[in-house]
Formats: structure tokens, C-alpha cells, sequence
């Protein structure tokens, strides 16, 4: 018999086509037989299969396997029994309890939670822009847990973006997401350097001068202090949209960008920044401030009172109006029914080259040109870091260099 029964040895046998644990037996000396178990109370030999030991230890069950000799299953079954016979003496200290397994995130509530962190804690824009693409990629990735997803699922991710017509710089944009998302769960780096797409760094677009004389000409006196702002302020969208004339520092010709918890703006990348004017866009915008105007209601007001959320059509409605629509742009959308609508911009303010952000590279450039140093234009635009103002420096156009070259040898064979 064995030493006691409060370490059982098993042995997993196959009765019927499923296995199923039995006790093995023993001779009178308590030796173990091998390959005999008890079915049902009788003695029969199963020689498939391998032998486990069963005991209880702090009111926890535990198995181990002992492998297929009955022998050496035995031997361990007595040296477990001794080692919790000399715990319960007092001779041994109790094991330490095994630390709990984490539990596994599946991909679905990863998603679901970072799209909830991205919501309440990043801007309306971001929020919408990367909705449509977790939810894409929920829906592509077959894996249950996101400790499961591997570097190939993210290429064939890739793949699949760039076989439906997407471009490299979209789906680089869309592996930036993923890869966030997969970095807050211990996942960094999963992609190697050469598997991100590629695609053509471009020089940022920049409004011409004739294009924007054209564009004041056609704008309505209202119209053109709020494009004025955008491009003497290199504000983004939704830091003029959100703009206050508590914002507006007449005495040091400067405009804060600062957070409006009232409507749910904060600065990218949560810094408030003030920045520097010309005089004379502070002037106009005094001579466009209504009497009545308080402190804190928005510079740029919709006919509601509310910060003014259309700027960007007024924009295209002005550009077509002045007669500056490209005539080749073509924008497909699907409607909230399902549907598509393409809008052409030879027949509508739908044109692709007028856009708010468009301003923001036009001061950008600007100031380079006319001589700021990089350093300084990083923190009047708000860049957390010089790389992403330096991309600036190739729109650049200096009227020495061009000088120099004009006079330089190779000009000659022109």
C-alpha cells in the first residue's frame, strides 16, 4: 500500500477511447505494479498512457506528471509524500503560493479599451481618426488575445491596405495606431525597420501669394480675418476654432493656445503655448471684436454663439468662389446609410488643395525664410520635437542661394 493516501498515484488510461485517470495498484510491500489500475474496483493492466500524482497542499489540489515508468512514478510519489509530511511537522516551511497567471486580454476588449482611453483623453480629431482604423483592424486580425498577434499578422495587415488601393503614407499611419495600441500591452517593436511601408517624404504644400490675394479679394471682410488668423498665427484647426479673446495679449502682440474644459479642447500634447503676432493681426482682430464680447466667448463664433466648427467649408466655399478649385480633385465618402457620395471640385467647394493646415505649412515656411531660427518656430508651433519642424526646411527658398546660383558656373549652360 502507499504511504498514505493523501498522495495518490494515477495513471491515465484509455477506456472506451477517452482517458480517464485511475489509481495504480500496489503489491503487500507497497511496491507499485506496474501498468495495473483499478476499473471499477477490479485489477486490470493498461500498459498505454502515463502516470500522475495527486495530492492536496494548503487546501489546494495539485497534479504532477511522473511519466510513463511506474517505478520512478513511485519514487516521486514518496518524495512528495515526505516533503508534506515534513511541512505539517513543521520541518519545512510552507511553499510560497504560486502567483496568480495574468489574465489574457482578448483583442476585442484591447481595442474597445483603447479606443475608450483615445476618446477621453486625446482630441475629437484624433478620436475619429483612429476609430475607422482599430475597428478595421478588429475586424481583419483572427487572433483571440492580443498576445497572440505576431509580426505577420501585422504585414499581411499591411498587404491587405495596400491590395484595396491605400497608399504607403496611409498605411504607415494606420501601423503607427496599431503599434501604440500594442505597445501598452508589453508588445513594442514587433515590426522590423523594413517592414513599414514606403512612401514619398513630400515637400508641405504652401499657398502662393497670387493665391492668396485672390482668395482676401473673393472672402468677406469676416471671412478674411478668420483665414488672416490662420496664416499670421500657424494655429491648427481647432486651436483657433477654440480661441478666446482672453486669449489675445493686445500689450505683447501675442495669442495663447490654453485648454477650454468647457468644450472639451485641450492642446496637443497637453502644453499651452503663446505665440508671438504681428501688430498688425492684433489690431484687426480688435476691429473685429464685437462690443459686447466677453473674455472667455470664442473669437470666431458660429450663429449660434458656439466656437465656429465650419471654418474649413467657408474655406472651400471661398476658394471656389475666387475661381481656385483645381478641377481634377474627386473625394468619395460613405453616408451614415451605407452609401457613397463623390463630390468633384470642378463642380463644388470639394477641392483638396484648400485646407486649413495648408496655413499652417505657409507660416511654417514663412518664417524660415524670413529668417527665424528652427528652435524658436518648434515652440511658437507647439512640435514636441525639432524633427517634426525641421521637415519645413525643404519648402524653403532663400533669395542669396538663389543669388549664388544664378551666378555660379554651371548657370552658363543654360
Amino acid at each position: 500500500m502507499p504511504l498514505s493516501s493523501q498522495v495518490k498515484l494515477l495513471k491515465q488510461i484509455k477506456i472506451n477511447g477517452a482517458w480517464q485517470r485511475k489509481p495504480a495498484l500496489f503489491d503487500s510491500k507497497g511496491r507499485v505494479r506496474r501498468d495495473h489500475v483499478s476499473v471499477a474496483g477490479k485489477d486490470e493492466v493498461h500498459p498505454e498512457g502515463s502516470y500522475v500524482i495527486e495530492y492536496w497542499s494548503e487546501g489546494k489540489r495539485s497534479r504532477e506528471v511522473a511519466g510513463p515508468d511506474a517505478t520512478a512514478a513511485s519514487e516521486l510519489m514518496k518524495f512528495r509524500q515526505g516533503e508534506l509530511d515534513a511541512i505539517r511537522a513543521g520541518v519545512l516551511p510552507a511553499p510560497a503560493p504560486e502567483p496568480e497567471k495574468p489574465k489574457r486580454t482578448t483583442v476585442a476588449d484591447a481595442l474597445e479599451k483603447y479606443l475608450e482611453y483615445i476618446k477621453y483623453n486625446r482630441s475629437l480629431r484624433t478620436f475619429r481618426t483612429y476609430r475607422p482604423i482599430l475597428n478595421t483592424f478588429g475586424a481583419f486580425c483572427s487572433r483571440k488575445y492580443i498576445d497572440e498577434i505576431t509580426r505577420e499578422d501585422l504585414m499581411d495587415f499591411a498587404t491587405a491596405c495596400l491590395k484595396d488601393g491605400q497608399k504607403g503614407k496611409s498605411v504607415y499611419n494606420k501601423l503607427v495606431v496599431i503599434a501604440q495600441l500594442l505597445k501598452q500591452h508589453g508588445r513594442a517593436k514587433i515590426l522590423n525597420t523594413s517592414d513599414w511601408p514606403s512612401f514619398v517624404e513630400t515637400v508641405r504644400p504652401i499657398y502662393e501669394d497670387e493665391e492668396l490675394t485672390k482668395l482676401f479679394k473673393a472672402s468677406t471682410w469676416e471671412e478674411a480675418v478668420r483665414f488672416k488668423f490662420y496664416l499670421m498665427s500657424g494655429f491648427r484647426d481647432a486651436e483657433g476654432r477654440f480661441v478666446t479673446w482672453r486669449d489675445v495679449d493686445a500689450r505683447q502682440n501675442a495669442i495663447r493656445v490654453t485648454a477650454k474644459p468647457q468644450w472639451g479642447f485641450h492642446p496637443k500634447n497637453w502644453e499651452e503655448r503663446e505665440v508671438p503676432v504681428p501688430k498688425a493681426l492684433i489690431t484687426l482682430l480688435l476691429s473685429f471684436k464685437p462690443k459686447d464680447a466677453k473674455p472667455d466667448d470664442p473669437v470666431f463664433t458660429s450663429s449660434t454663439g458656439n466656437p465656429d466648427g465650419s471654418m474649413l467649408e467657408k474655406l472651400k466655399a471661398v476658394a471656389e468662389r475666387a475661381g481656385l478649385n483645381c478641377g481634377q480633385c474627386v473625394t468619395t465618402h460613405t453616408l451614415a446609410d451605407g452609401t457613397t457620395k463623390t463630390n468633384r471640385c470642378k463642380k463644388g467647394p470639394y477641392c483638396k488643395r484648400w485646407f486649413l493646415h495648408k496655413f499652417r505649412h505657409t507660416y511654417a515656411t514663412r518664417n524660415l525664410q524670413d529668417g527665424v531660427d528652427i528652435r524658436t518656430l518648434q515652440l511658437w508651433m507647439g512640435h514636441r520635437d525639432i524633427a517634426s519642424t525641421m521637415v519645413y526646411l525643404k519648402g524653403v527658398r532663400n533669395s542669396d542661394i538663389s543669388a549664388k546660383l544664378d551666378k555660379g558656373s554651371l548657370a552658363a549652360f543654360a
